[in-house]
């Protein structure tokens, strides 16, 4: 935003002036591109970040429910095995 003071000399600045005027408005719009810019990357930095923790958080569920559905796996192995015992030894024990 140019000064009111500015302004109000406008008249009297002459083209060097007006040059210097329009120069100074483009350095301030170009310090406000690079500054968005500047957020714009922090922003994809923080994003980059919270996908990295995510995928962690998915690959060490992952690695949690392949050992569960192992570990029930072999129960139901072993349960089948003792159930399939049992049932030997009441056949036994009704032969007898």
């Amino acid at each position: 935003m140019i000064p009111a003071d500015l302004l109000a000399q406008l008249p009297s600045l002459g083209i060097a002036g007006l040059l210097f005027i329009m120069w100074w408005l483009e350095r301030q719009d170009r310090v406000r591109t690079v500054d968005g810019l500047h957020d714009a990357l922090q922003y994809a930095r923080q994003l980059a970040d919270l996908n990295r923790n995510l995928l962690d958080i998915v690959q060490t569920n992952t690695a949690a429910l392949t050992t569960l559905r192992d570990e029930l796996q072999a129960h139901r192995t072993i349960e089948r095995e003792w159930w399939e015992r049992i049932a030997r030894e009441l056949g036994e024990l009704q032969v007898d």
